[in-house]
């Protein structure tokens, strides 16, 4: 669980020295993914109830390439989450992450898709300008230490972005077809058994984004109604139909059972 005892405000900078102009949409991204894989990585290794409420702030922007000093704060569970053990962990599981993209260690951390796909957004800024680099580091500004530091140049976010990718697509799925007892959330609804206008869910296992949902009966989208939609979870069968290899359509077919969000990882 999270040593929520503090032992000293650690300085988290993110710092990308640009040769180029950098793409809004790719810094945000970047920057956005770098959030998500803090917050998977407290999930997984600290304490998985307050990283639904851990969130990264900007505490500064600095000039001199595009620098960042990052704050953590989860405004619901802990007034400041600036942990310097949980933080510099962090960094060093990124860096064993990057190492093994890279080909430089035969470690591999325990990675799933959505790792890959963060690292492929976290890397694309630099990947893309020639003669860029990308730098994470962490102090802990009470207790000076040996800093741990992440420095990546354009040629090596290339190499691990690409070897990235590699893992998605050995990772990749059939999509079309039938999946069994899949873990279904809505992103919006209509509370109408008649009316299927305006369903969408995410089927993370499948896809990130949400997708119109249809149901094979009035029956079952009756049973998914009578719940309270966005505080539940489902477990469900359903058939996907693609567009150009993405889902486009889930018919429902089954609904197996349904748990409140949040506490699939509790005993």
């Amino acid at each position: 669980m999270l040593n929520r005892r503090m032992n000293g405000p650690v300085k988290l900078t993110f710092e990308i020295k640009n040769q180029h102009p950098v793409e809004l949409v790719d810094l945000t991204q970047s920057l956005l993914s770098f959030a998500d894989e803090y917050k998977r990585y407290i999930a997984g290794n600290e304490d998985p109830v307050v990283a639904e409420d851990v969130r990264l702030y900007v505490k500064e922007m600095r000039s001199g390439s595009i620098i960042a000093d990052l704050v953590a704060n989860a405004p619901y569970a802990l007034p400041l989450i600036e942990n310097a053990n949980t933080v510099f962990e962090f960094i060093k599981y990124l860096k064993e992450a990057t190492d093994y993209l890279l080909g430089k260690s035969d470690k591999k951390p325990e990675l799933d898709k959505a790792n890959y796909e963060n690292f492929v957004k976290i890397l694309e800024p630099i990947s893309k300008d020639h003669g860029s680099q990308l730098n994470i580091g962490a102090i802990n500004i009470n207790q000076p230490q040996a800093p741990v530091i992440i420095n990546l140049n354009s040629l090596e976010s290339n190499a691990a972005q690409n070897a990235a990718k590699r893992e998605l697509d050995a990772l990749k799925e059939p999509v079309t077809g039938m999946h069994e007892k899949v873990l279904l959330y809505w992103y919006q609804a209509r509370n109408d058994p008649h009316s299927d206008k305006g369903d969408r869910a995410i089927i993370e296992s499948i896809f990130s984004s949400p997708v119109k949902v249809v149901f094979v009966n009035e029956t079952i989208k009756a049973k998914i109604l009578s719940g309270d939609l966005f505080h539940l979870a489902y477990v469900v069968d359903v058939a996907v139909e693609t567009i150009k290899g993405r889902p486009a359509l889930y018919r429902i077919l089954e609904m197996h059972e349904s748990f409140e969000r949040g506490q699939e990882n509790k005993p």
